[in-house]
């Protein structure tokens, strides 16, 4: 996701999509030209008001994803990032928290006291700051009983999860609410095709982070009870440091592999992929290009936590190593080959 990084906070980076910056502006026209927002007030207050208002939603929903973040790392989880994009927040996590439904309902509970706090604000304050925070305070409001609805993947479905998954186990109950949150899409997509197309926007991210979600855990069912070893390749081919990119080339024509691990005296020393040698002089040393941080994982670790390093780091394969040695190399390819026949597998039992 394109993003760039606003600051760190809690060992947390928050970083803003450049969709961003297309919404504020649009919310601030919505604010602008709204009777029910600033139009009693007179320029140029009221432009003022407006953008503050734009940006000020985004400030509630970061508030809203640092309360998921901060309480998912003290239950165990590991928050990388928090990026802010045209359709809300998300918190960019490598490790699930234990307490789901805990860390689910964090967000909501912080737009409510929010919610309270501008609510408070507005009392004493004269107009017309004191319209901005009656606004503030609705939006807030707003937020939190939205995400609460029991529907994929909004808080409250991920709520519903953990409350479901107690009695049917995790896998059904994410299939439930992915369910319900897809019902609840299709509903809004409806509506918002007629009435709001913002809500058709919304229903469609909805839709597909339910079936998203729903495909991931599905995955990881399947997985669950495999290691790497199970799915790695084990006739691996790999170059040395003193071949040119030229070699790398013709190997990757010969073998129709895009990524070759780099070993030099029976060790991993790197690894060479088709991004690296794009524009490269064909006689250039695979040590000039290669990338020298290579993640490694062992035949025994499971396949579920490889998972979750490819999705996590953005690479397309790990390369697996014993004792210092090279035995294998597991790519995404591996493993939606495995999938699907796993789930052909299944569908024929």
């Amino acid at each position: 996701m394109a993003s760039v990084k606003l600051f760190r906070i809690f060992d947390i980076d928050v970083k803003v999509h450049y969709s961003l910056f297309i919404i504020i502006a649009i919310f601030s026209y919505a604010f602008y030209v709204s009777p029910f927002a600033f139009s009693e007030i007179k320029d140029p207050e009221r432009l003022i008001f407006s953008v503050l208002a734009a940006v000020g939603i985004f400030f509630s929903v970061l508030i809203h994803e640092l309360s998921h973040s901060i309480t998912a790392k003290r239950y165990g989880g590991n928050v990388r990032e928090i990026i802010l994009f045209i359709f809300g927040g998300m918190a960019v996590m490598d490790k699930m928290p234990k307490r789901e439904g805990v860390v689910s309902f964090a967000g909501p509970f912080a737009s409510i006291l929010l919610g309270f706090a501008f609510f408070a604000l507005y009392l004493p304050t004269p107009y017309p700051l004191s319209k901005f925070f009656l606004l503030m305070s609705e939006i807030n409001f707003i937020l939190a009983f939205f995400n609460l609805i029991p529907a994929f993947p909004l808080d409250g479905g991920r709520i519903l999860r953990s409350i479901l998954a107690k009695k049917y186990g995790f896998y059904q109950a994410t299939r439930i609410a992915a369910e319900l949150g897809k019902f609840l899409a299709i509903f809004m997509a409806v509506y918002g095709l007629f009435f709001n197309l913002w809500l058709l926007l919304i229903a469609i991210f909805i839709y597909m982070g339910a079936n998203e979600e729903e495909k991931l855990v599905t995955i990881e069912s399947l997985l669950s009870r495999f290691k790497v070893g199970d799915l790695m390749t084990r006739d691996v081919v790999a170059v040395t440091p003193d071949m040119t990119v030229g070699d790398v080339l013709k190997l990757m024509f010969e073998r129709k592999h895009l990524g070759y691990p780099v070993v030099k005296n029976g060790e991993v020393v790197g690894i060479v992929t088709l991004h690296d040698i794009v524009g490269k002089d064909e006689n250039t040393k695979v040590e000039e290009v290669m990338t020298r941080n290579v993640i490694t994982v062992t035949p025994d670790t499971p396949m579920i936590d490889a998972l979750r390093i490819l999705a996590s780091s953005g690479i397309g394969r790990l390369v697996v190593v014993e004792n210092g040695k090279l035995v294998g190399i597991l790519t995404r390819t591996d493993i939606v080959k495995a999938v699907e026949i796993l789930e052909v597998y299944q569908l024929a039992k």
